[in-house]
């Protein structure tokens, strides 16, 4: 069987709740980070510094503009803070089920026991944008070499160790925009879902920096 969300640990993560991690408390804290453009239809999450223009998933998504929040897990004493779950709300009612996301070229029947699909992580960074989004922020790096740099200054307005977010248009003359967050432990390869209603109403796609899980079987 594939790598599954825990659904407690969302709901927990999400509510502002909080568990214990070997033996230790996790709390958690709920931060509304900005709303998402989605205008194509589509939606597609990666490293923006790595993939600027990344495949959609194949779900299809009804255009409108949905807040994207995050679950932020808080370790110790020390108060070190991670992104663990990042969220883009597509629906208000509760989520019963979950779906891996895929691209075109994913075929689960491929994955081993506790496999998963999922983007590559090489710049501590995720986010979750609209293709046409994607688009403009590849051509836009392709014509400035250091415009990674302009992202990454703007992440560090948020920066608390250690996380950070954006909210963020590549284009001043397009309303498109990409929505970034620090990814976790940082670099690593992380699986999203879509989260579907009891009547198969679509609710949201979520993002799994893994936090709460050993699961290290990415594919």
């Amino acid at each position: 069987m594939a790598y599954a969300l825990n659904q407690r640990h969302v709901d927990i993560a999400f509510s502002s709740g909080s568990l214990l991690q070997h033996g230790k408390p996790v709390e958690f804290q709920c931060r509304e980070i900005g709303h998402l453009l989605v205008t194509s239809g589509a939606l597609a999450a990666s490293d923006p510094f790595v993939s600027p223009n990344p495949p959609p998933y194949t779900q299809a998504i009804p255009a409108g503009r949905y807040p994207v929040s995050v679950a932020i897990a808080c370790f110790g004493e020390e108060r070190d803070e991670r992104v663990a779950f990042a969220r883009v709300g597509l629906s208000s009612l509760p989520v019963v089920s979950w779906t891996m996301a895929l691209t075109d070229d994913q075929n689960p029947a491929a994955l081993e026991h506790d496999g998963y699909f999922g983007y590559g992580v090489d710049a501590g960074t995720g986010c979750f944008m609209d293709p046409v989004a994607g688009q403009l922020l590849a051509a836009r790096m392709d014509r400035e070499d250091e415009y990674f740099n302009v992202i990454l200054d703007e992440m560090q307005r948020t920066y608390r160790d250690t996380r950070s977010w954006l909210d963020w248009r590549p284009s001043p003359e397009h309303d498109a925009n990409i929505i970034c967050f620090s990814s976790g432990w940082g670099d690593g390869h992380y699986p999203s879902f879509f989260g579907f209603s009891s009547e198969g109403q679509l609710c949201s796609l979520l993002t799994d920096f893994l936090i709460l899980s050993d699961t290290e079987n990415a594919a």
